[in-house]
This record gives structure tokens, C-alpha cells and sequence, in this order.
């Protein structure tokens, strides 16, 4: 693993980069924490996929660069067309694609095979990234913005060619049942829904338990399936 930096149009971001072992030009996938930032279980996650799928795995830090939790989720909080998860006027959402521009340009990545994990306030970056064409595995936890609807607008959702998978708990305030039905009858079959009993937080809890492993599992052979 090594560390590196991300200059972005507004800061700098740290980030850290788990090179695919075999040094081959590989596909690569982005995992985005959530709203706890970067955990011992987000390191371990992106080992684990870096060495059995001999991925490049990159792990933003949304929090480095002049940036707080406060500073950085008081856009989710305050400012409508991120609530929404709008595709315009959506900071934290330029500020992703900024990301994954970068990443795609790293000598060791295959940009036409990336793979994107997003989870409760960055899950809906997921969903906007589906639309691209090189994002080949997007993987969605509980996305809790955008609030309205299904967690995309309706112009979007439209515009998903590719298979999401989707990974929710059974009682969940954050991302409501409603929610994910919706999103399922907008993607006309194309979200691979995954249920739990489990709190939101599932990534957390990968190593925690069985049905946390089989989480973690699914997003495996998920990757496998579509990172050609």
C-alpha cells in the first residue's frame, strides 16, 4: 500500500493505492468510506480484493485536504441538489468524478474496467457512476442521499446500462425499503439486491460476522463477474 496525493480542482486529497500484485496493467476500483471516513476494516477490504482479485484498489480520503467531517457533510445536510443526488450544482459529486478521472490515468489501471463501492452518503455517487461506460461493477451499501425518490432522479436512473449491486438491511431509516423498491423498478432489473439483518454500517462488518462476510463475499465474485 502506498499513499499518495490527488490535486483536485479545489484541494488536494490524500488517498491510498493498493497495486494489483502481479504488475499488470489491471482493472481498478474505487472504495469510498463512509460518513466515519477511513477504518482498519477499509484497509483490509481493499487488501483483500487487491490481492485474491489482483485489483488496483484506490481509497480516498474525503476528509484530508483543508476538509473536516463537519466541513465536508455540511454540504449533504444543507444544500438541495446534493440532498437530491442531482447530477448538477452537486459538489461532493464533481469532486468523485474529479477522483475517478485521476484514478483512471494511473499507468497500472485499466481504465475501460473500474469498479466503484459506495456506502450510506457516498453510496449515491454509485448510482451516478453506473452511468459511465468503463464503470463496469458499481456496488451500492445503503445509500442514504439522495432523499426523494429512488436516490437518483428519474433522468439518471434512465440512463444505468450497467448491473448494480445493491446491498441493504431490512430496517434501515437511512435508506428505507421504499427507497430501494423504487430504485429496483427504475433499473428494470438491473439491481442485484442483496437483503440483511444487519444494521447499516454493513461494511463495517465484513469480518465481523457471517452475514457480514457474505456481504463481502457477493461484492467479490460481483467484481469477478464484471471486471473482465
Amino acid at each position: 500500500m502506498q499513499k499518495i496525493q490527488l490535486p483536485l480542482l479545489n484541494r488536494t486529497l490524500d488517498a491510498y493505492l493498493y497495486e494489483a500484485p502481479s504488475g499488470n496493467i489491471r482493472p481498478g476500483i474505487i472504495f469510498l468510506p463512509d460518513l466515519t471516513s477511513i477504518q482498519a476494516t477499509t484497509h483490509k477490504s481493499a487488501k483483500i480484493l487487491s490481492e485474491e482479485g489482483d485489483y488496483n484498489v484506490l481509497i480516498p480520503d474525503l476528509y484530508s485536504g483543508g476538509s473536516s467531517l463537519q466541513k465536508y457533510c455540511v454540504q449533504f445536510f444543507f444544500n438541495t441538489l446534493v440532498r437530491n443526488n442531482e447530477p448538477a450544482g452537486n459538489a461532493p459529486l464533481a469532486e468523485f468524478f474529479e477522483i475517478l478521472d485521476q484514478f483512471k490515468e494511473l499507468d497500472q489501471v485499466d481504465e475501460h474496467n473500474i469498479g466503484v463501492v459506495g456506502q450510506c452518503l457516498t453510496g449515491g455517487f454509485v448510482l451516478h457512476a453506473a452511468i459511465r461506460p468503463e464503470v463496469k461493477a458499481p456496488v451500492v451499501f445503503h445509500h442514504s442521499f439522495g432523499l426523494k425518490g429512488s436516490g437518483i432522479p428519474k433522468s439518471c436512473s434512465s440512463l444505468i446500462d450497467h448491473k448494480v449491486q445493491g446491498h441493504f438491511s431490512y430496517v434501515d431509516p437511512m435508506c428505507p425499503v421504499w427507497r430501494v423498491k423504487q430504485l429496483s423498478s427504475e433499473l428494470n432489473g438491473k439491481l442485484e439486491e442483496h437483503w440483511y439483518a444487519l444494521p447499516h454500517g454493513i461494511p463495517h462488518l465484513f469480518f465481523n460476522n457471517e452475514q457480514g462476510r457474505k456481504a463481502f463475499d457477493r461484492m467479490g465474485e460481483f467484481f469477478k463477474t464484471q471486471l473482465k
